[in-house]
């Protein structure tokens, strides 16, 4: 009973002249014999669905429910025994990519994954963009693309592991504050404006029809807590997944993405920043930025005496672009082989025949364009881009350890996650200072730690008390108008 949704199978006696309490009395008291719940809460349609069932099997039927405040919220009424058919979907909403899991109720395993561009994009690939279009009125529109965007990707899940959408019982959604409020169906375009107020921080349990889910009409919908306008239940998530708040050493989570996001703390404090960090990493902000696709330039080295690049480009396509991980390595190469001086601007003088002007600006042709596509280049714009976002992550993270007064050299882990620190070569990432100078070993990668932050409160409702209890007590700063922001950022544009 600790997963999110459970099922028990029951055999309800029929009613008699003895035994002349209704149908759902006698269920729930057979239910109560099995889960030890005090409280049973039935929606109307499902007693009317019960009433029926009942009779049509002798009284032999599985409720599936799940506890919220020691009241079983009953999800799903179904003919027979299907207790061991259980599933849920964790779901993490990113502004550029939404990922769901299925997992296995029963036995915790994971059934599928699938992630696809958040529709949304197709109105804005930045947040604020789609802020603005929302403040127009026009935000009904952006939840019903997010969440046919979050329908298809369970379809697939589920057709992929040969169950129906409708088994899915409980459901479990991270995501920043304002995809969870496109996700409601709130308008989150206020929260454009000091003090950045979100209409709501913490969600009330939710049923899938409420948000237009495909899953069972009723199963029970889990949103992670947000705590600002800039600090959402995807770093609650990922909170979670990190293990952050039950350790004994004091501990850091990055987040990086178009938003800036850190947690630092153990068992007893935290402490979290949260801010824009700039548009570097996203998809079409420079020149040759790509989603991490095919063919997208994932790593990369420059020989430092030739000033001749390697690279390798995501599934082996032929390259196009690159990805953030792929820019931070070029960045740092660059660097390294003397052809970037501290401040980002390219050492002209030394001599390559990878510099070259395009459009008007200088770059350094990483790739050749193959089948007359144009070259994959950077140029100094697109890596001042970088040195911003980096000189945001380098505010956070010394605004947070100030704040505490914390020595960074007592900092025991390091868990990096986000769709970019997925990927991000540490190496890499202290060259140019986006990462702070620990050694490597102290850092360890989450990979998707919202979705993994989910995944986890399917397997174990208990743990939903430990993600109230973060976002209850968290110290929270915000990282754009904080007194010492201004000065640290300026100071750190640069390698």
């Amino acid at each position: 009973m600790s997963t999110l949704s459970f099922k028990c199978y029951v055999e309800v006696p029929a009613g008699s002249l003895d035994n002349n309490k209704a149908d759902i009395d006698r269920l729930n008291h057979a239910i109560t014999e099995i889960a030890g719940v005090p409280h049973i809460e039935w929606p109307l349609g499902l007693i009317l669905e019960a009433a029926s069932v009942l009779r049509e099997t002798a009284g032999k039927v599985t409720v599936a429910g799940s506890i919220v405040r020691e009241t079983l919220i009953v999800c799903g009424i179904e003919p027979g025994d299907t207790s061991r058919r259980n599933y849920g979907i964790a779901v993490d909403i990113g502004t550029t990519v939404v990922a769901v899991e299925l997992i296995d109720l029963i036995t915790g395993e994971s059934l599928a994954t699938f992630g696809e561009v958040n529709g949304q994009a197709g109105y804005g690939e930045d947040l604020l963009t789609r802020l603005h279009f929302a403040g127009q009125s026009c935000s009904e529109t952006l939840t019903g693309v997010l969440r046919a965007t979050i329908n298809g990707l369970i379809e697939q899940a589920c057709a992929s592991a040969g169950i129906s959408p409708t088994e899915v019982m409980a459901v479990a959604v991270a995501g920043n504050t304002s995809m969870a409020h496109f996700f409601l169906g709130l308008n989150p375009a206020v929260m454009r404006f000091e003090p950045y107020i979100p209409s709501i921080n913490h969600i009330p349990r939710l049923r899938a029809k409420d948000v237009s889910l495909i899953t069972s009409p009723n199963a029970t919908v889990y949103v992670f807590p947000s705590v600002g306008g800039y600090f959402g239940g995807d770093l609650i998530s990922g909170a979670i997944a990190s293990g952050i708040a039950g350790g004994e050493g004091v501990s850091l989570l990055l987040d990086i993405g178009t938003n800036v996001e850190a947690i630092l703390g153990n068992k007893e404090w935290m402490v979290a920043i949260a801010g824009s960090a700039g548009p570097a990493l996203e998809a079409g902000v420079a020149d040759c930025a790509r989603r991490a696709e095919p063919g997208a330039i994932e790593r990369a080295t420059i020989d430092p005496a030739t000033f001749e690049p390697t690279y390798s480009a995501i599934a082996g396509a032929p390259a196009y672009g690159f990805c953030g991980s792929g820019l931070i390595d070029l960045v740092a190469q660059l660097y390294l082989s003397g052809l970037l001086d501290p401040t980002g601007r390219f050492v002209l003088d030394k001599k390559t025949a990878r510099w070259r002007e395009i459009n008007g600006r200088m770059s350094y042709v990483l790739a050749e364009g193959a089948n007359g596509q144009t070259p994959t280049y950077i140029t100094e714009k697109d890596i001042h881009n970088l040195l911003t976002t980096k000189a945001a992550m380098i505010a956070a993270t010394t605004i947070l350890i100030n704040s505490v007064g914390v020595a960074l050299e007592d900092i025991e882990h390091i868990y990096t996650a986000g769709s970019f620190g997925i990927h991000i070569d540490v190496d890499s990432a202290t060259t140019i200072g986006l990462y702070p100078k620990l050694p490597k070993e102290r850092f360890i990668t989450l990979g998707n730690g919202s979705l993994a932050g989910a995944r986890a409160i399917l397997l174990d409702a208990e743990r939903i008390a430990e993600a109230e209890h973060i976002a209850d007590t968290i110290t929270y700063l915000e990282l754009n108008v904080h007194p010492e922001f201004m000065d640290i950022f300026r100071s750190a544009r640069y390698i």
